[in-house]
């Protein structure tokens, strides 16, 4: 993104400069009027100094972000901040999952952009958790205690007896969406530069 705002500020510079001593003629004839204002505007941006990075976002940024997180397999949504507060976060430094925060530099405010996020750069490969011990008999509940069983911690963390050997159960605790392929649709809301 920054390359091709490079490139465009090039282009007019450069254009800027074969454009001396006919000033009166419109060089831009051949482009659509849209382009053709979108260019005018960049050369009028550049020319009076107006930062064309001050609406993008970059690593460091305070930035919020309306959001919609569904399954791309079922279109299942699983989170969103329709009536909440937009998602505010800095970008870049890792507060959020990989992929989103990967996803959010170069954009600008109002860009909207619906990606997909593997795994490896959501919540991780499933059984990749953090594994632990416990003896079964401190494991409360109705006293079946079986593979595959949900439990819970005391904070509401959720985890899955994965094996019992010996009178002792491995639990494993990792993300709910751990394993699993994510979608995103967002929009950038607002933008503090760093």
């Amino acid at each position: 993104m920054k390359n091709t705002i490079i490139a465009l500020i090039l282009l007019i510079v450069v254009a800027g400069c074969a454009q001396q001593g006919t000033q009166n003629q419109d060089t831009n004839t051949n482009l659509p009027n849209d382009q053709n204002s979108q260019l005018q505007n960049m050369n009028d941006d550049a020319k009076y100094g107006v930062d064309l990075m001050a609406n993008t976002v970059e690593k460091g940024d305070k930035i919020k972000v309306e959001y919609v997180g569904s399954f791309p397999d079922t279109g299942e949504i699983f989170d969103k901040s329709e009536g909440r507060e937009p998602l505010e976060f800095e970008a870049g430094a890792g507060q959020m999952i990989k992929g989103f925060d990967d996803a959010v530099i170069g954009l600008k405010l109002n860009d909207e952009k619906t990606f997909t996020i593997a795994p490896a750069d959501a919540y991780g490969e499933k059984g990749n958790g953090q594994k632990v011990q416990v003896p079964v008999e401190q494991i409360t509940g109705d006293g079946n205690v079986t593979v595959g069983m949900k439990i819970y911690t005391n904070t509401g963390q959720e985890g899955e007896i994965l094996e019992i050997v010996d009178g002792n159960a491995t639990i494993i605790f990792e993300h709910p969406l751990a394993g699993k392929t994510l979608q995103f649709w967002i929009k950038i809301v607002g933008i503090e530069k760093a």
